[in-house]
């Protein structure tokens, strides 16, 4: 009571001893879904890049912005098979690879409901070397799922589809951007 709100140590920081807010480290942030995905919701990645790194600014987790990262995937086609690719084109410290398997926004078996979940992993490279010779090494990695609300589900005559997406993904991208700074326990999202 007297030291305030004990504040929750973000998995990130427990698994490799690097708080993101303390050191000087700039992260770049990319998001990727496979194709099915993309059909039902073009708009996921995007969503979930610029949620994150609206939670790091507020943050001060120094970021690539992702308008510059998003140009230079349009340039070669949205597809990159090695982090190390994207090491030789900008200058950061870690690169956060969000990788998102699936999302559901309806309540299975039961369309007249919404429940969103998604499931994917995440994998962070810390960037090392000088020039065109930087690398990506893997230094940490984490599954996550995710599903919301967790008693009740929302009636789909209360809002739209579009709506309720637009307010999950929100809700994901704070839930993974809590995975890389610690958050006083009464914020805890749930």
């Amino acid at each position: 009571m007297f030291m305030g709100d004990p504040k929750i140590p973000s998995q990130f920081r427990q698994r490799t001893g690097v708080d993101l807010k303390k050191v000087e480290k700039t992260v770049l942030l990319v998001c990727t879904t496979p194709a099915f995905v993309k059909a039902e919701n073009s708009a996921l990645d995007r969503d979930i890049i610029e949620g994150v790194y609206r939670h790091f600014r507020r943050q001060d987790i120094p970021c690539v912005n992702p308008n510059e990262v998003d140009s230079w995937l349009g340039r070669v086609g949205g597809i990159w098979d090695d982090p190390s690719e994207i090491a030789q084109q900008f200058t950061t410290d870690y690169i956060i690879h969000f990788d998102i398997d699936t999302v559901a926004y309806r309540e299975a078996n039961s369309p007249n409901f919404y429940r969103g979940s998604a499931h994917g992993n995440v994998r962070v490279y810390e960037v090392r070397g000088e020039k065109s010779d930087r690398k990506a090494y893997l230094v940490f990695q984490h599954e996550f799922q995710s599903i919301y609300p967790h008693h009740y589900p929302v009636a789909a005559d209360n809002m739209t589809e579009r709506t309720f997406a637009e307010q999950y993904n929100k809700r994901v991208a704070e839930e993974l951007a809590r995975l890389f700074y610690d958050a006083p326990a009464a914020e805890e999202v749930y």
